[in-house]
């Protein structure tokens, strides 16, 4: 008797019906019949629609892995075809399987969800098909539909339910959903690139393999700056107009070695740095027996003429491989300046303080002399050039000052123009301005030698006049050799250079002469120092260099050998000298710290051991803390001529000696007196029964005469009193020792001459302690005025020179020393050198090793060959 609206829209319930229902009921009612329309739509849809998403999903998994691009193009292609014509196919197997929910099945999943039975979703719309007109019928009809109504109140919707386990028995859908999560996670920000690369292949020209392209660039070793391996760039398009984003650019300095390897191209590629082409070169066995597989190799090195280039890129057959966006930043020349007009330093020494710098770091910096007139030295170069220190290799700034010794060169004392130069790891040279100077020359004591040396002088200028005269002056020397000593070998030398000068007037004759007449005038005024300062400093000077130069190790040792040798040598002749001269007793600072030869021959065995284990830069460093010492014992022989000072200071020290020791015999005798007047002592009987002694009684002394070590202490005090005089002339003050020594003696003067012998013993010895501390002080003040200019103090065998001061307590980089701001500097310790022998002989061991890889054994020969 019920029969259903289909087709037809559907009144409201309770206007159909009269039934009464709570108000918002109906709209309550066509929500919940919304959702359960959909819930039932997405049932039937997922099932349908989950093979094609799975598709879909795999191949983002696989494009965020950035598989794909790795498969030569052909099979990118395939894949790329198959994957479409999968997800086609799910699709349109999709479309075909889905079937739209309509209201009718929304109402039967509403009741289900909400557990109603006998439909009364469906009552609630339906009308009485006969007996509508029979109130019987019609109240009948109320009370079911009332009924209905009271069983839809509680109406609810459960979540949808799509039952893809029916279809997916073994839970593929879990692994794909994993290997969604792992490629979005290995994709991060690159995502839309990678999704880019597996969308669009690249095509191949003829290589057999996945297409691979390596760039690196390494800047030059001097820069300090790390490798660069190119990633290749993101070819992402900006949004709308299909252009390719552009990279960041990389910046690399003039000198960098470029490497390019390609592989799984058929054709040769193209390298592109702006305008220049670079054609790849087939890497391994070409010819009938194998293919080189499309390997191919590219080095070059990024030159100045690149720094226009902004593009670096890589193509085959017209086809961009990779493309970076390229600046090659110059190398910009060094900078070097005098910090002050260089001066002379005492020893006829130059003293030159600079500042100099490089973006990249410094390999040399030099000192420039030239002649005004731009003459040439006599049988040498047109210049004279001295290597300033520097701290280290790749050192970006450096200041510091320098003293350097021109005596011996024949411009010495003439006009010259000065010229500071630096130098980099590129050989670019910055020079400074020309100061024009006197170049600093050495006096000579001796007439001789003071004559030969300005014969040597003139021969820079040698026309036939000066040769003339040169010649004249040296036979008149030669023919008085009192005036030399009587010494055979300057008789020679001079008869030598006069009849070379006759004989030979080249330039190459003429500069054997000045060298001749040179050595001669320093074996007349210093001996055999002066040619053991020579050689010592020559030596020094050909060590420095080949370590700088990094030369072989059998070179380095025969030069540690010549030098060892050069200071034992040095050393005997700088005894000699000082024994000669006198000045080996003279009084040293009491502050400073002394050292023997074994000392320095220790520094020369630690350099050694330094330069055998590969530590060169910390050899330079302990050999240029040598030179820094033997400068110190130089410079401290002498700060000039004459030395009146000198003489002085030895003539009061002398003389302080015998004023002590005399004050010293008076105490003894004053003494035994004491003891002679207290009977201590007996003497020999005299005649008529009186010993000898007798007449003193109670110590009273001799009255009748004034007593005679009363003269002689009174004598000492006077004597003392000239000296004092002599101090105050030499220092403007004098010790407050000798005031209480003076004061002391006349107190022992008065107790003498009373006879008191036991008064006087304290006051003589307290005058003997004075004077002692006297002497001490003295010897201080003196070894300060002087600076250590008077010689070098014998100290203990092995005791090392003061922290930071050179042999005569001085600190460096005074009047006559010699600094640079260089920073500390690490010296290995023992174990530390210990460790770097091991190591070292291990890296022999290992490169000896043929079995090992080949990458490994070439890091181990660069190793190798650093050390």
């Amino acid at each position: 008797m019920n029969e259903s609206r289909k087709n037809t829209p559907q009144a409201l319930p309770e206007t159909q019906t009269g039934v009464p229902l709570k108000k918002g009921w109906q709209r309550h009612y066509r929500l919940l019949l919304g959702l359960a329309r959909a819930a039932l739509m997405w049932e039937r849809l997922w099932p349908c629609l989950w093979p094609a998403v799975g598709v879909a999903a795999v191949f983002v998994s696989v494009a965020l892995l950035d598989w794909l691009p790795m498969l030569p193009f052909w099979v990118h292609s395939l894949v790329l075809i198959v994957f479409a014509g999968a997800f086609g196919f799910m699709v349109r197997g999709a479309a075909q399987g889905f079937k739209a929910a309509d209201e009718k099945s929304a109402r039967h999943r509403l009741e289900r969800d909400s557990g109603l039975s006998h439909r009364p979703l469906m009552a609630l719309h339906d009308h009485l098909a006969i007996g509508a007109d029979d109130s019987g019928t019609q109240s009948l009809w109320r009370v079911h539909l009332g009924r209905m109504a009271k069983a839809a109140a509680k109406l609810r919707v459960s979540l949808p339910s799509p039952g893809l386990a029916r279809f997916d028995p073994y839970a593929l859908r879990a692994v794909v959903l994993l290997l969604l999560i792992i490629a979005a996670a290995a994709g991060g920000g690159e995502a839309g690139a990678r999704l880019e690369r597996a969308l669009v292949p690249r095509a191949e020209i003829g290589g057999g393999g996945p297409l691979e392209l390596d760039v690196w660039i390494t800047p030059p070793a001097y820069t300090g700056l790390a490798p660069m391996f190119l990633e290749l760039p993101v070819m992402t398009a900006a949004a709308g107009n299909g252009e390719e984003r552009a990279p960041p650019t990389i910046q690399v300095p003039v000198g960098s070695a470029l490497l390019a390897q390609a592989g799984g191209t058929g054709d040769a590629p193209i390298l592109k740095i702006g305008a220049k082409i670079i054609q790849f070169a087939a890497v391994g066995k070409t010819g009938e027996e194998t293919e080189n597989g499309g390997s191919y190799r590219v080095e070059t090195i990024l030159e100045d003429a690149d720094r226009d280039a902004d593009t670096l890129e890589v193509t085959v057959g017209g086809r961009p491989l990779g493309r970076w966006a390229l600046r090659v930043v110059a190398d910009k020349p060094p900078e070097v300046e005098f910090t002050r007009a260089p001066s002379g330093a005492g020893r006829a020494q130059l003293q030159v303080a600079y500042e100099a710098g490089d973006d990249y770091g410094l390999a040399g910096l030099q000192v420039v002399i030239r002649h005004p007139k731009g003459r040439a030295v006599p049988g040498g170069r047109p210049a004279i050039r001295a290597e300033l220190p520097l701290p280290g290799l790749g050192s970006k700034k450096v200041e510091g000052s320098s003293l350097q010794d021109f005596s011996a060169h024949p411009w010495a004392g003439l006009p010259v123009l000065v010229q500071l130069q630096a130098i980099d790891a590129r050989g670019q040279a910055g020079q400074s301005d020309i100061i024009a100077i006197i170049l600093p020359e050495r006096i000579f004591n001796h007439p001789v030698a003071r004559a030969i040396a300005e014969a040597r002088k003139k021969l820079s200028t040698p026309d036939d006049d000066v040769v003339a005269e040169v010649v004249e002056a040296l036979n008149d020397i030669a023919s008085r050799p009192k005036h030399f000593f009587d010494d055979t070998i300057v008789f020679l030398a001079l008869s030598v250079a006069a009849s070379r000068l006759i004989h030979d007037g080249s330039d190459a004759g003429i500069g054997a002469v000045q060298e001749l007449l040179w050595e001669t005038a320093l074996r007349i005024e210093d001996g055999e120092l002066a040619l053991a300062e020579r050689d010592l400093k020559e030596i020094q000077g050909r060590l420095m260099r080949a370590l700088r130069d990094g030369e072989d190790s059998s070179e380095i040792e025969r030069l540690l050998d010549e030098l060892s040798q050069a200071l034992d040598k040095y050393m005997a002749a700088l005894a000699e000298h000082l024994a000669k001269q006198g000045l080996a007793q003279l009084p040293a600072n009491p502050s400073s710290r002394f050292l023997d030869s074994t000392d320095l021959q220790r520094m020369i065995e630690e350099a050694r051991e330094l330069a055998r284990t590969g530590s060169l830069e910390s050899a330079r460093r302990m050999l240029s803390e040598l030179r820094r010492m033997l400068e110190g014992i130089r410079n401290g022989l002498q700060r000039g001529q004459p030395r009146q000072d000198l003489v002085k200071a030895r003539e009061m020290m002398d003389s302080l000696r015998k004023l002590t020791d005399r004050q010293r015999r008076e105490l003894d005798k004053t003494f035994k007196r004491r003891q002679q007047s207290q009977g201590a002592l007996r003497a020999r009987p005299e005649p008529g029964g009186r010993q000898k002694g007798q007449s003193q009684g109670d110590g009273q002394g001799d009255r009748q005469g004034e007593d005679p070590g009363a003269r002689r202490q009174q004598a000492l005090r006077r004597d003392l009193g000239r000296q004092m005089l002599r101090m105050d002339e030499f220092f403007g003050d004098i010790p407050s020792a000798f005031g209480k020594a003076e004061r002391a003696m006349n107190d022992a003067v008065q107790a003498l001459a009373k006879g008191r012998y036991g008064d006087a013993v304290p006051s003589q010895t307290e005058a003997l302690e004075q004077l002692r501390r006297g002497m001490d002080a003295m010897a201080e003040r003196m070894a300060r005025r002087l600076g250590g200019a008077f010689g070098v103090a014998r100290g203990r065998r092995g005791q090392p020179p003061g922290e930071g001061n050179d042999p005569f307590g001085r600190r460096p980089g005074g009047a006559f020393g010699s600094t640079i701001d260089d920073g500390d500097v690490k010296i290995p310790s023992h174990m530390e050198r210990r460790r770097a022998r091991e190591i070292l002989h291990e890296l022999h061991r290992r490169a000896g090793e043929h079995q090992r890889p080949v990458m490994e054994r070439q890091y181990i020969d660069r190793l190798l060959k650093r050390f």
